[in-house]
């Protein structure tokens, strides 16, 4: 099993990345989900810079809905930056590309 860790930095007033590494699975969404919380403000912008993100479960997929999701109804925005093939997949499949805003790289995520 990968190991798992997250990082956050400020980006800029009201910005945030978080980079994840390894994999985003029923033991780390927590861990996931309590450093994403609190930067879900109004007006923010959390970028989630999925580079390093070797698998992602059903569990990690909630986790990166319900962040998409409160942000939308605060009036911020969440990103996923870049997902690895694995987890590009399982977005594909369970249609979840739909509803979390993508973008090729970190600084395209952090234009307005």
């Amino acid at each position: 099993m990968d190991r798992f860790a997250v990082g956050v930095r400020e980006a800029g007033p009201g910005r945030s990345v978080v980079a994840v590494s390894g994999e985003l699975d029923l033991a780390t969404a927590g861990q996931l989900w309590a450093e994403l919380e609190p930067l879900i403000t109004r007006d923010a912008l959390v970028v989630l810079d999925g580079t390093g993100m070797t698998f992602l479960d059903s569990s990690g997929l909630r986790v990166l809905l319900l962040a998409g999701k409160r942000a939308a109804e605060g009036g911020s925005a969440f990103r996923l930056v870049a997902p690895q093939a694995a987890v590009q997949r399982v977005l594909d499949l369970s249609g979840a590309i739909g509803h979390i805003e993508t973008r090729d790289d970190i600084p395209g995520a952090l234009e307005s």
